[in-house]
């Protein structure tokens, strides 16, 4: 039998839209106040509410959050919540980069990244934020350049993952951990750029 597993699916507090499990945030009461579960870890009763802006303000008001979990304790303000959300978000991509390369399915620096895409094995392109744009030009500039790419830390920081100095570029060769990265790096977009 070929049978797909079915993704549990929850309920956003916010919204109240259903969702696949990993479409939204986890959140659990504990003893001194809320926390996002990212790793979905945490015991106890939880609430789930879409990383995004609007569905945050909904989940976070008018005691939404308190009474689907049941707790005295207050929410945390917006802006604090969002950054605790920003940070979680930032740590799974960093996990993610570094198990991508342990597997063997990063490319790394430009020459590395260059000759991959030429091969067409790259699936996704992850850019340092400070990579100059002509570096950046060149790459999507080849013919077999996949569409999804992102800018998404320093060199610095890229390079202190992998255990090397600058690194602004990074090539992701295989499809599972492209999407599991650019789902991380969509929902890092959203809240930022959505309007407060």
């Amino acid at each position: 039998m070929n049978e797909m597993k079915r993704q549990p699916e929850r309920t956003c507090i916010g919204c109240r839209g259903v969702f696949k499990k990993d479409e939204v945030v986890r959140i659990v009461a504990g003893p001194t106040g809320f926390v996002i579960d990212y790793r979905e870890k945490l015991p106890g009763r939880a609430a789930y509410v879409c990383p995004r802006i609007d569905c945050i303000r909904k989940a976070l008001g008018k005691g939404n959050l308190s009474r689907s979990l049941n707790s005295k304790v207050g929410p945390p303000g917006e802006q604090e919540f969002i950054s605790m959300l920003l940070a979680s978000s930032k740590e799974k991509v960093k996990s993610l980069i570094v198990m991508a390369a342990k597997a063997g399915m990063l490319s790394s620096g430009y020459s590395a990244v260059h000759d991959a895409v030429e091969k067409g094995r790259v699936k996704a392109l992850l850019f340092a934020t400070d990579l100059s744009d002509g570096t950046r030009e060149k790459i999507m500039a080849q013919e077999s350049a996949p569409k999804r790419q992102a800018a998404f830390l320093t060199k610095d920081e890229i390079g202190a993952l992998l255990n090397r100095e600058l690194v602004g570029i990074l090539g992701i060769t295989d499809n599972g951990f492209a999407d599991a990265i650019f789902n991380e790096t969509d929902r890092l977009k959203n809240l930022i750029s959505e309007p407060k």
